[in-house]
């Protein structure tokens, strides 16, 4: 007896209420596939940002010291206000922006604010211009005042030929005090650190006057450099994983001299005899690879190096590679082992430099010191 013929059919109910769920399941699909593409998107444009904002400050000879508070600087804006920033016509803003950061930033040296700010705003007239007096000092700098072992963040406002009116938005009272001795600490990218002495004569609500008393002197930041002809090992960075290198494999079908390859490889040596004989040699030349290699340095300095390549290596070959690590070794003194960037010197076709890029205060200060025992002349890598 078959009871599934005898069971009436019922036809299923489909209440509105399902309607409603299915809704609501497609639009939360649909809510979650935007969020996920607004989150992708978001990340992929902070990253790219970023990118550009380090591209900026490589340009500027930026060392990894400001690079690194320049990311931070960089971390607290949103998306689009980084993007907005990074457009030359908001140089003004980008400019503005920074410098209301670093007032909210007391654990960055001060110093080292100071010449990061420098670097990305320094107009190209002013690059190579030294401190000699208060005329080569520019209304609305940044700079750095010093007393007693602290330091804070100011602009000039105003200037006469022995004194500088300077902004007292965030200094402490005890910087207002007539008669304070203070040192005014700026900077130049061609020359390095300056320190003007001198005494707070009088306070307002708006600023102070910083007199200037006393020689203008160096702090620091001078480059030197040695020309000295040292053995340079330089290879692209990162290096390439050893296990991953190609391995020669050799197919022994194709070493057989059948009568079928002596064919091809007559019909092969036939073509590259004819485009050779219409100047088409170029197409047979082998393509250069990024490989490590040896050179002699031309000029060495705490910012970078200088140096030509050797016959055996294609000048070309710097444009297959972003950063390449070098190493060097003064002679009785330290080996150094630094990564940076390379590009031609334009003054001397066959001259070209690697920019350090990741020398921190402690190396910097490590090869200058020992240019310096060597006999370093004021730097001049062109």
């Amino acid at each position: 007896m078959n009871f599934a013929q005898d069971l009436p059919y019922v036809w299923p109910s489909f209440h509105n209420i399902y309607f409603f769920y299915m809704f609501l399941i497609l639009l939360g699909i649909i809510i979650y596939a935007k969020i996920m593409n607004h989150l992708q998107q978001k990340q992929k444009n902070v990253f790219s940002f970023w990118n550009e904002y380090l591209k900026f400050a490589h340009a500027r000879k930026c060392n990894q010291a400001e690079i690194n508070i320049l990311k931070g600087f960089y971390e607290s804006l949103d998306s689009e206000t980084a993007d907005f920033l990074l457009q030359p016509e908001n140089r003004g803003k980008f400019k503005n922006s920074l410098y209301r950061y670093f007032l909210n930033q007391p654990s960055n040296p001060t110093e080292k604010e100071v010449d990061l700010f420098d670097k990305l705003f320094r107009s190209s007239q002013e690059y190579k211009k030294e401190i000699q007096s208060l005329e080569d000092v520019l209304v609305g700098e940044v700079c750095a005042l010093e007393a007693e072992g602290r330091e804070e963040l100011t602009y000039v406002m105003q200037k006469t030929n022995d004194d500088l009116l300077l902004s007292t938005k965030v200094l402490s009272k005890d910087f207002l005090v007539p008669g304070k001795e203070a040192k005014l600490y700026l900077f130049r990218p061609s020359s390095g650190g300056y320190l003007l002495p001198g005494i707070v004569t009088k306070t307002s609500e708006k600023g102070i006057i910083f007199h200037l008393k006393g020689e203008i002197e160096r702090k620091g930041e001078a480059h030197l450099m040695l020309p000295v002809k040292y053995s340079l090992l330089i290879n692209p960075w990162p290096k390439k994983d050893e296990t991953e290198e190609d391995s020669l494999e050799l197919d022994r079908g194709k070493l057989l001299l059948s009568e079928e390859n002596l064919d091809r490889q007559y019909e092969l040596l036939r073509r590259i005899s004819k485009d050779q004989a219409k100047g088409k040699e170029d197409r047979f030349k082998m393509q250069e690879t990024v490989r490590s290699f040896t050179a002699l340095s031309e000029r060495i300095s705490d910012r970078g190096l200088t140096f030509e390549f050797p016959p055996s290596v294609s000048n070309e070959i710097w444009k297959l590679q972003d950063l390449w690590e070098v190493h060097f070794t003064f002679p009785d003194g330290p080996s150094i082992d630094v990564r940076g960037k390379m590009f031609p010197v334009k003054q001397k076709s066959d001259l070209y430099m690697i920019r350090f890029v990741d020398a921190d205060d402690s190396l910097r200060k490590t090869i200058y010191e020992e240019i310096k025992k060597r006999g370093g002349l004021r730097e001049i890598l062109g």
